[in-house]
Order: structure tokens, then C-alpha cells, then sequence
């Protein structure tokens, strides 16, 4: 990747994060969430998914639209017009059931049939249609858009999984990229430390100080911690690179991170604050309601349960009745004819004598109720246990890092004093060289439990649901 877009990131960081301030090669846990939210694709997807939420609950609408219509029907035969007909109008939809229309018909021919004789001039009807028993309440074009406003607001909780195991993934490999970069530090710090006591013994040899055999031991340690050093080295590169995955900038640019940036020091770490038992019951307790997987079964519920509705309301018997005034336009004013004498009206009825097709869906739809009602409460159940698993760790990890932060310390002071033995010749190369692998192994200790323990701090808001808000 060329230093152009990485100097694009850097300038980028500092002036959304660092206003004012001085520039930091820094990259905090922050700016990476930033840049997800701002430019990753999935962030991108998750935005999608809204859309689609809004274009679902659009289109469910257009069941209430306004429409025209026009049928035109001739037959011509021998040179005679056997019959022509025209109807055409205007229907208005409503939520209630309700269909308002209102058209004209204009019929001629030499065989029309009688039923479809109107005056010279044409007809104007003007009427509703309702449906006294099956679709009251409901029916199928009410149910569409309540489900499409449910679908929409699920495509808000479904945004926050997505954006929530981003963030959590990426804070994951955020540690680990930070936890390479200090074992790599450490390693490099005693390949440092090494080479001078090397030096030291060599030249203490050549005036004849120390035996020859410790010039060896001082150079097999030299070459050990190089190793160390190159191990450490190469899970750095490779951490930047898993982290790069996650870096993404306008027009869909991958990033990559280069010596520009650099993950704080252990001693720049920040850890996070400890969360308490009072807090988790609050986290717990709001788990039905907050989390986006809870939020997706409710919704789900509320989709099934208006399929409920609609399936009980097919048990009920068609009675849909239908009325229109008829007037015969006289001059320019249509209205000069209006009569409540003229008019047409029908009424429709329809029940199965069984009703087995009915009585079936209804009790398909309860079951799916249920089940989905069992599905969500194993996830509450699944989720509550994933917090207090993080919990515990969370705890347990904090005491670790203040015990090892204190077992550092100890350590560079019994190196320390070693260190002052040796000098005097009170003490080996072999009590130096162990004393120091102790710190060591130590610190990377230290190191790797920072990184686990913002981690897991990490992952109580992902298994919560709150990572992402």
C-alpha cells in the first residue's frame, strides 16, 4: 500500500481525534472503531439492511394506493359492432377495509347484452365495497404492511449483530496486534541487553577477569534472544496485517498499517475500569429488551403473531357487500341527474362447510409462536450465562495483571540487586542470565493479561449487546 493512503490515515486520525493537539503515531482502540463504523463494508452492509427495512415498508404502502383502471371490450363482425364496452375508474383503498370507486361506463352494439345497457351519453357510478365478516380486522394487505413496519424495525437490531461481532472481532485482533507489539519490545529490549553483557564479559576476558566459558554462555544467550527476538518480530508483522483486514477508507480503499502507526506501550495501556456487581445486574436485567438478538425474536413474534391474526380472521365467513349510486350525465354537469333511486348494489357470501385448510393454518401459525417463544428463551438464557462468563474473567483477570504488575517490579528489583552482585563478583553469569529470563517471562506475562483482560471487558458489552449503540 502506498504511504499516500497511509498518510491519508495518519492526517485523517489526528484531525477527527487530535484537534489542536500534537500528532501521535499512536493508533488507539478508538480511531479503529471510527474508521469501522465510518468506512468498513460490513458497516456498509449494516446500512443497507436499513434501506431495505425502508423500501420493504414503501412498497407494503403501495397496497393502498390509488388506482386507475380501464377495460375496453369490442367485438366487430360483418361489418356490424356486435358490442362495445368500456368501464373505467378510479379505486381508493382503505386501512379499514374499506375500497371507495368511483368510474364510467359507456356500452353500445347491436347484440349488447341487456344487462350492459346504459344511456346514450354513458354512466357515472360512484360506491364502496367493505367486508362485513372475513377482513374486518385484517387482511392480507393490512398484514404485509404490519409486517413490513416490524421487518423495518428489525433491520435496526440486525445492523447491531452485525456491527456488534465487527467491533468485537476487531477489538480482539486490536489486543492482540497491541500484545505482539510489546513481546516484540521486550525481546528487542533484551537482544540490547544481551549484547552489552556480552561485550562486557568479552572484554572482562580479555583482561582476565572471566573464565573463557562465559563468553560463550554470554554469546548463546545473545543468539537465543535473537531467535526470541525474530518469533516476536514475525507475529508483529503478521498481527498488523490481520489488523489491516479491518481498515478501510473512502471509496472502498483497503488500508494497510505500516511504521507510521505503532500500538501503545505497556505502560501507555489504558485498562479499562472494572465492572461491578451492581452494574452487571443492571446489563443482565436489561437483556430482554436491549440485546439485538432479543430484539429479533420479539420481532419475530410480533411478524407471527399478526400471521396469527390473519389466519383466524380466514375462519371467519365472506361477506363483502357492495354499493354505487348510478346517475346519466345530463349537458356539462354530470350531477343534474343525481337520484338515490338509481343505483346497484350486491352482497357476496362464502363459508367452507369444514373448514380443515383454515383450522390448520391457524394452529401451524400458534406452533411457530411456540417454538420460536422456546428459541428465545434459550437464547436469553444462553446470553445471560456468555455476560457472566466475561464477567468472571473480567474479574479474575484484573486481580492477574495487579498481581504480575507487582511480580515486574519484584523482579527488576532482584535483577536489579543481581546486577549489583555481579559487578562486584558476587554473583554468576548463569544468576544473571535466569534473574533477567525471569523478568522476562514475566512481563510478557504481564503483557498478554492486559491484553485479555480489555478484552474480556470488551466482550461483556459484545455479549450484552452494547458494543455497538
Amino acid at each position: 500500500m502506498n504511504r499516500l493512503i497511509i498518510s491519508i490515515l495518519l492526517l485523517s486520525i489526528c484531525d477527527h481525534f487530535a484537534q489542536g493537539q500534537k500528532r501521535s503515531t499512536i493508533f488507539t482502540q478508538d480511531q479503529l472503531l471510527w474508521y469501522l463504523e465510518s468506512y468498513h463494508p460490513v458497516a456498509q452492509q449494516g446500512r443497507l439492511l436499513i434501506e431495505q427495512g425502508e423500501s420493504s415498508v414503501r412498497a407494503a404502502r403501495g397496497g393502498f394506493d390509488p388506482k386507475l383502471f380501464a377495460n375496453l371490450d369490442q367485438k366487430q363482425f360483418d361489418e356490424k359492432e356486435y358490442y362495445s364496452i368500456l368501464n373505467s375508474g378510479l379505486k381508493i383503498p382503505t386501512w379499514y377495509g374499506l375500497e371507495f370507486k368511483t368510474g364510467f361506463e359507456q356500452n353500445r352494439g347491436v347484440y349488447l347484452n341487456p344487462e350492459n345497457k346504459v344511456p346514450n351519453g354513458g354512466l357515472w357510478y360512484g360506491g364502496v365495497s367493505v367486508s362485513l365478516g372475513q377482513g374486518l380486522f385484517i387482511d392480507k394487505r393490512r398484514a404485509a404492511l404490519q409486517k413490513a413496519n416490524v421487518f423495518a424495525l428489525s433491520t435496526e437490531a440486525e445492523q447491531k449483530v452485525l456491527m456488534n461481532e465487527l467491533y468485537f472481532d476487531a477489538i480482539k485482533q486490536y489486543w492482540k496486534w497491541v500484545q505482539a507489539y510489546n513481546e516484540y519490545q521486550v525481546y528487542e529490549e533484551s537482544v540490547s541487553l544481551a549484547v552489552t553483557r556480552f561485550e562486557a564479559v568479552k572484554n572482562s576476558y580479555l583482561l582476565g577477569d572471566k573464565p573463557a566459558i562465559d563468553t560463550l554462555e554470554a554469546k548463546i544467550q545473545v543468539q537465543n534472544r535473537e531467535l526470541g527476538r525474530n518469533e516476536y518480530k514475525l507475529a508483529y508483522q503478521n498481527a498488523t496485517l490481520d489488523l489491516s483486514n479491518y481498515l478501510w477508507f473512502e471509496n472502498n480503499t483497503p488500508l494497510e498499517i505500516t511504521d507510521e502507526l505503532r500500538p501503545p506501550l505497556f505502560d501507555e495501556i489504558e485498562l479499562s475500569s472494572v465492572t461491578s456487581f451492581d452494574s452487571l445486574r443492571t446489563i443482565v436485567d436489561a437483556i430482554p429488551s436491549a440485546h439485538p438478538d432479543m430484539q429479533i425474536y420479539n420481532f419475530k413474534l410480533s411478524s407471527l403473531e399478526i400471521e396469527r391474526k390473519l389466519k383466524a380472521e380466514e375462519i371467519k365467513p365472506k361477506l363483502n357487500l357492495n354499493y354505487n349510486f348510478l346517475n346519466e350525465p345530463v349537458g356539462d354537469n354530470f350531477m343534474n341527474n343525481v337520484s338515490t333511486q338509481n343505483y346497484k348494489w350486491g352482497i357476496e357470501f362464502s363459508l367452507p362447510i369444514f373448514l380443515r385448510e383454515q383450522r390448520g393454518n391457524l394452529q401451524l401459525a400458534k406452533y411457530k409462536i411456540q417454538n420460536t417463544t422456546f428459541g428465545q428463551r434459550q437464547k436469553q438464557l444462553e446470553i445471560e450465562n456468555k455476560v457472566l462468563s466475561y464477567f468472571n474473567e473480567h474479574v479474575a483477570l484484573r486481580q492477574q495483571v495487579e498481581i504480575y504488575k507487582e511480580a515486574v517490579n519484584n523482579y527488576s528489583s532482584l535483577l536489579e540487586g543481581e546486577r549489583i552482585k555481579f559487578t562486584m563478583g558476587e554473583s554468576s553469569l548463569f544468576l544473571m542470565n535466569s534473574r533477567e529470563s525471569s523478568l522476562i517471562e514475566a512481563r510478557l506475562k504481564a503483557i498478554a493479561l492486559a491484553s485479555k483482560f480489555n478484552i474480556s471487558s470488551a466482550g461483556i458489552d459484545y455479549a450484552s449487546g452494547r458494543l455497538y449503540r
